[in-house]
C-alpha cells in the first residue's frame, strides 16, 4: 500500500490495527503519526488513550499488553512503539529482548479497538525474518525514504499551499539547491517565506528565495563560484573570508570548491552530446537546477582549462594535508589562478575577433 492510499484510509476513518513505518525520511513518518493520532483519537481523552513507548526500553509483552486494554470512555486506541529494532538486522544496545512469538500471536487476532504502530529508522526490514513476514502479510507495512526529483518538487509545491502560498517548479527547484532536501528545514523555509509573500495564494519567486533562505556552506561556495566565474575577485574573496569567520575549515572548502568545478568539467564534456538538464542530472546525481547553472558556469571555460584546475585543487589538497602550505593562502590562491584561467580561456576568442575584423 502507497502512503497516499494509508492517509486517505485513516481520513475515511479506516484505521489498519498494525501499522509499520520504516525508512530515513523521519519527517513524513513523524507526520503520519501526528494525523494517526488526530484522526483516531478523542483528543479530550487523548493523554487516557495514547500510549508511546521504546521498543529498546520496554518489553514487547508490556507494549501489547497496553494494545489489548480497552479504550477509556473512546472509541479507540493508538499505542506507538518506537525504535523497532527487532525488525532489521541491526542489533544496537538494548536493555530488554523482543519476543516474536507474542507479536505474531496478537496479529492472529488484534482487538479493532487499537491500532498498534511500529516505527523504525532503518533502510529497509529484514524480510529473513518470520515476523517481519507475517507484518508484510498482516500490517499496513510503509516505507519513508528522502524524497528525490520531481517527488520532492511535487511536495515543496503542496507544502507551500499548505501555508497558503505558491510555489511553481522552477522556484522549487531553485530552493532544494540553496536548502538542500531535508524536508524538515524546507518546511520551516516555506512557512516563513509564504509568510513574507503575504499569505493568499502569493507566489514565492526567485527574489523572495534569495532573500530569505537560509545560508549553508554549500549556498556561500555556490556564490563563491558564480562570483569567481563573472571575474568578481573582490567579491569572491569578501564570500570567503565570511566562511572562515564562521569556522569553516579551508579544507573543506578546497573540497567543496573541487566538486563544483568537477561538475563544470563533467557538464563540459556531456551536454554537447545532446543530454537534458534532466538526463545529466540524473547521471550526476545533483539536481537539475544544478546542472543548469554548472552549464551557465561551464561556458566561461574551456575543458583543458577545467582540467587544469581540478589537477591543482588535488596538488593544493595534498600540500594542506601535508603541511606544505598555507590552508587560507592555498585557497586564495587558486581563486586566483580561475581568474588566469578565465583570461587564458577568453584569448583565443579575443584573438579570433580580431582577426575577423582585420582580414
Amino acid at each position: 500500500m502507497s502512503l497516499l492510499e494509508a492517509i486517505r484510509e485513516i481520513k475515511q476513518k479506516q484505521f489498519a490495527p498494525v501499522y509499520v513505518l520504516y525508512g530515513t525520511e523521519t519527517f513524513l513518518a513523524t507526520e503520519f503519526i501526528a494525523l494517526a493520532r488526530r484522526e483516531m483519537i478523542d483528543p479530550n481523552y487523548a493523554d487516557l488513550n495514547v500510549g508511546v513507548y521504546d521498543c529498546t526500553e520496554t518489553p514487547l509483552g508490556d507494549i501489547l499488553q497496553d494494545a489489548e486494554t480497552l479504550p477509556f470512555l473512546a472509541d479507540h486506541r493508538l499505542v506507538v512503539a518506537n525504535q523497532a529494532y527487532f525488525l532489521t538486522g541491526a542489533k544496537p544496545a538494548t536493555k530488554v529482548e523482543a519476543d516474536p512469538d507474542a507479536l505474531i500471536a496478537y496479529l492472529e487476532n488484534p482487538p479493532s479497538y487499537t491500532t498498534l504502530l511500529f516505527h523504525i529508522e532503518a533502510d529497509k526490514l529484514d524480510e529473513r525474518k518470520k515476523l517481519v513476514k507475517f507484518l508484510q502479510q498482516k500490517a499496513r507495512v510503509l516505507a519513508f525514504q528522502p524524497l528525490r526529483d520531481a517527488d520532492l518538487y511535487a511536495w515543496i509545491e503542496r507544502r507551500a499551499e499548505k501555508y497558503g502560498g505558491h510555489i511553481g517548479r522552477a522556484q522549487a527547484m531553485r530552493l532544494t539547491e540553496r536548502v538542500g532536501s531535508e524536508l524538515r528545514l524546507l518546511d520551516k523555509e516555506l512557512e516563513k517565506m509564504v509568510l513574507y509573500a503575504g499569505g493568499n495564494g502569493a507566489a514565492i519567486t526567485d527574489e523572495v528565495i534569495d532573500l530569505l533562505a537560509s545560508r549553508t556552506l554549500e549556498q556561500d561556495v555556490f556564490a563563491l563560484i558564480e562570483q569567481v566565474v563573472a571575474g568578481r575577485l573582490e567579491e569572491s574573496f569578501r564570500t570567503l573570508y565570511d566562511c572562515l569567520k564562521t569556522g569553516e575549515e579551508p579544507i573543506k572548502l578546497l573540497s567543496l570548491l573541487a566538486r563544483q568545478f568537477r561538475l563544470l568539467l563533467q557538464v563540459k564534456i556531456w551536454a554537447p552530446r545532446g543530454y537534458t538538464q534532466q538526463q545529466l542530472g540524473g547521471m550526476l546525481k545533483v539536481h537539475p537546477y544544478a546542472v543548469k547553472k554548472a552549464m551557465e558556469q561551464a561556458r566561461h571555460f574551456t575543458e583543458d582549462s577545467l582540467k587544469r584546475l581540478l589537477a591543482i585543487l588535488a596538488e593544493e589538497d595534498y600540500r594542506m594535508k601535508s603541511g606544505q602550505v598555507d590552508k587560507r593562502l592555498a585557497v586564495e590562491l587558486f581563486m586566483t589562478r580561475v581568474q588566469e584561467e578565465l583570461q587564458r580561456s577568453k584569448t583565443p576568442i579575443h584573438q579570433a575577433a580580431g582577426k575577423a575584423k582585420n582580414p
